[in-house]
């Protein structure tokens, strides 16, 4: 009996040392695990680790044999009502983004943030049925759908929820069956061991929070000191190129960033944005087009309502047709290449968040379904407030460098006016246009051709003149306003006083030149495309002014602000076309003067000549009359004296005969009277050479006035001259009209003196003026009637007077008048009596 006590009492001895010894054991696994969750917390070197403490704290109680279904750790943030953490699926893989719960909203979830507000230990809920799929569904309502299809869809009809607490947050268990209460014992240890974990990661974040501002701090001191180092407005490219690639270093993850420098109030002019793309080339600013589209409409929101920041994110469809539509539209967009477009469209979605500052706004964006996190939004916050200093130092340059601008277009076109006002001739023109390309240079307008576009509505034709920016000559075409679509865009633009804008490929470009050379106004290709090769890439530009259009091109479109500059010079080219047409006008006026001066010279020398020769005429019936007495008087005295001749000779001979026969008284007066006879001889001879010296001075007046050449001034009488021109003028119409019927008076002077003047030029003067007056007062009356009554006993009458008297400027002068009591001038052709060639004859 005793035997089989003690062997009992062995036997009970040895079975409490077996359960001892498993007990010693179990908590030797207990510890071991425990111990491995310490030495993995211990090892972490970032912060990020912590996420792989779920996937360990499953691993651990799957190895202390404790099968839960999921488990999971989470974090409190009381003051947020919120509740993160990582989780484990069923398979017990880990989730690798960390979801959010609300602390509270429904049942469970106001139980589970009690009990961790009381610091129970350890929670459990018992969940089935009904309220089962009340609480799935208000959680995958507030989760993201990846995590539905990981966690809650796997969930069984009747679930345990297990909450082990721990100062921060606590450890979350799913299982399918309850814990035992060793199982609950283990939880919570795990729970204290997991409250040293989040202790080290607290630490871990913190100092990776100091290095973190630390590597933020400094790359917004590189963008400050980029900012501070412009030198020049446009470098703002490059500083915004820096803030995409400290941004990227700083781990935010994007495609692209861009800064809108000017918005419209009008929202349906677009906006402009600087962009910066990795290893990706725009210009410095780009236009993009309005698009009726949620973001656009988004933005406009946010800027007019200063909304410091806003996110949102689309899908492919929205961002594909936001994109095609710029792609299509935006000048600039519609040129980017395709490889980059093909990025941008086969993204599975669209995200962007902006930040909007006072003057700018920073927008960053990814071409995927995946909203910007917070870390990445407080990074990007940061850069915007640096840039909006950036910005400030952006104006600042750009003010200076607008009056700077000012200035040198002022001086610019202080030039070219220069230019204009120094042209004298039309020829002048070809020194004007290099000086217009050699401003746009200067203006620093970017351009590899040009030229001018010259209209003429009349003719339907444009003159188009090409050179390089050298001034070097490409080519004139002569063409018609329907020669192709550029002419008449061209023309349809120059009319509505409009900017022309289009663009070649290189294709565009070779399409023109076969066509100009087909047409004969281009001969060759090389010559005309300025190189040995087609430009890739030409956008075309024409400005109008009032004559036509300035051409400018280059390989991307001109700015505003350069269209603005190439207004200015096309308004002073079209000054400086203006003054060359008036100076070929001119030209063209002057050679017709020219020839009309000439023409009319070689009428006046007919004229004159032909004046002349009329008044010889009149002189020659007046010569002839006037000759015709001392000729008369000559031929008498000349017969007369023949026979007294004769009859002396008689008278000689008789003398002679009585003298011979004795008879001397007889023969004395017979000689006697020869005496008596040569006397009256001599008599007539003087009276002939009288009358011959008459005619000879008559003949000499003649030859005189009728004399061509200068002749040279002598002392005259002009009471002779005045004298001898009455004379021939009144037997000049005597001679013509033999009912001539007119008297002439002479009222002379006699002590005038003889005056220094060429006589036959005064004397056609008088010529004139008696003749004028003898026709005055025997012509018929003019057709408006004559302005002195004429009465019964009316006697034409013509009277020369002459007289002296003083000059203002001294000396003495003679004072010829010539008046007749004729019809007068009438009142209206009083002013034309000394204009050139006038009569009203």
């Amino acid at each position: 009996m005793e035997r089989y006590k003690t062997i009992g009492y062995w036997q009970n001895e040895n079975a409490q040392l077996k359960e001892e010894l498993k007990q010693k054991s179990r908590e030797l696994e207990v510890e071991a695990a425990l111990e491995r969750v310490r030495a993995k917390s211990m090892a972490m070197k970032h912060s990020s680790e912590l996420a792989g403490a779920a996937q360990l704290l499953y691993q651990q109680f799957h190895s202390l044999g404790i099968k839960t279904f999921t488990c999971a750790y989470m974090f409190v943030e009381e003051e947020n009502n919120q509740q993160l953490g990582w989780a484990v699926a069923a398979d017990g893989t880990l989730i690798p983004d960390y979801f959010v719960f609300p602390l509270t909203g429904d049942s469970v979830l106001n139980q589970r943030f009690q009990s961790w507000k009381n610091r129970l230990p350890i929670h459990e809920t018992e969940i089935h049925g009904e309220a089962n799929k009340r609480h799935h569904k208000f959680i995958v309502s507030l989760q993201p759908p990846e995590f539905a299809e990981q966690i809650v869809n796997h969930l069984p009809d009747q679930v345990y929820f297990y909450n082990a607490n721990f100062s921060y947050g606590y450890l979350f268990i799913v299982n399918t069956i309850p814990f035992t209460s060793e199982e609950k014992e283990i939880a919570i240890r795990f729970a204290r061991v997991f409250e040293q974990t989040y202790t080290r990661f607290l630490d871990l974040q913190k100092a990776e929070a100091q290095a973190r501002e630390a590597q933020i701090e400094a790359a917004l001191e590189r963008i400050r000191a980029r900012a501070m180092g412009m030198q020049k407005s446009a470098e703002l490219q490059e500083v915004i190129n820096l803030i995409f690639v400290e941004m990227t270093g700083l781990g935010v993850q994007m495609d692209s960033s861009y800064i809108i420098t000017h918005l419209d109030k009008d929202i349906n002019k677009g906006f402009y944005a600087w962009v910066s793309i990795n290893e990706q080339s725009y210009a410095s600013k780009l236009h993009q087009a309005f698009l009726d589209h949620p973001v656009v409409h988004r933005f406009y929101k946010a800027w007019n309502e200063q909304e410091p920041h806003f996110a949102a994110t689309f899908s492919k469809a929205e961002k594909n047709r936001y994109f095609r539509h710029q792609f299509k539209f935006s000048p600039q967009l519609s040129h980017i290449p395709e490889q980059r477009k093909k990025v941008i469209l086969d993204g599975n979605g669209w995200s962007l968040s902006w930040t909007i500052l006072k003057n700018a706004a920073l927008i960053i964006q990814r071409y995927q379904y995946q909203p910007f996190n917070e870390d990445e939004i407080n990074v990007q916050k940061r850069f915007a407030k640096v840039f909006e200093q950036t910005y400030t130092r952006f104006l600042d340059l750009q003010k200076a460098e607008d009056q700077a601008k000012d200035a040198l277009k002022q001086a610019s076109l202080d030039r070219v006016r220069g230019e204009i006002a120094s042209m004298r001739n039309s020829e002048d023109l070809n020194r004007i246009t290099p000086v217009i390309w050699r401003e746009l240079k200067t203006l620093e307008v970017p351009f590899f051709r040009c030229g001018v576009f010259i209209f003429d509505e009349i003719l339907e034709k444009v003159g188009v003149y090409l050179s390089t920016p050298e001034g070097k000559a490409i080519a004139a075409l002569n063409l018609s306003f329907n020669t192709n679509e550029l002419t008449k865009n061209t023309v349809d633009h120059w009319r509505k006083k409009r900017i022309f804008r289009t663009h070649w490929n290189k294709e565009d470009f070779l399409d023109w030149t076969r066509s100009m050379m087909n047409l004969g106004q281009v001969g060759s290709a090389e010559k005309y495309q300025g190189a040995a090769y087609a430009p890739e890439s030409l956008n075309l530009h024409f400005v109008p002014f009032r004559q036509g259009m300035l051409y400018v091109g280059d390989v991307n479109p001109l700015s505003n602000e350069m269209i603005d500059l190439v207004k200015n010079l096309a308004e002073s080219f079209s000054i400086a076309y203006a003054r060359y047409e008036d100076f070929k006008n001119l030209e063209e006026a002057k050679n017709k003067i020219e020839i009309t001066l000439s023409e009319l010279k070689s009428t006046q020398a007919q004229l004159i000549q032909s004046e002349k020769m009329a008044s010889l005429g009149e002189l020659t019936a007046g010569i002839a009359h006037e000759i015709q007495n001392p000729l008369n008087f000559v031929n008498n005295f000349s017969e007369l004296s023949t026979e007294l001749i004769e009859e002396m000779k008689e008278e000689l001979a008789e003398g002679s005969r009585q003298h011979a026969a004795g008879s001397r008284q007889s023969g004395e007066e017979k000689l006697k009277l020869a005496k008596e006879i040569a006397d009256d001889i001599k008599q007539n001879l003087e009276k002939i050479h009288h009358h011959g010296k008459r005619a000879a001075d008559i003949v000499k007046g003649m030859l005189q006035h009728s004399r061509t050449g200068s002749s040279q001034k002598e002392p005259t009488d002009i009471n002779a001259l005045c004298d001898e021109y009455m004379r021939l003028a009144y037997h000049g119409f005597k001679a013509k009209d033999k009912s001539f019927n007119a008297e002439y008076k002479t009222d002379f002077d006699p002590n005038l003196p003889k005056i220094n003047v060429v006589p036959q030029d005064i004397g056609r003067v008088l010529l004139n003026l008696i003749n004028n007056a003898f026709y005055a007062v025997t012509a018929p009356p003019p057709p408006r009637g004559g302005i002195i009554e004429k009465s019964a006993d009316y006697k034409p009458t013509v009277i020369v007077r002459t007289s002296s008297f003083i000059p203002p400027s001294g000396g003495r002068g003679v004072r010829i008048t010539v008046k007749d009591n004729g019809d007068g001038i009438p009142a209206h052709i009083v002013d034309k009596i000394f204009q050139p060639f006038f009569t009203t004859k």
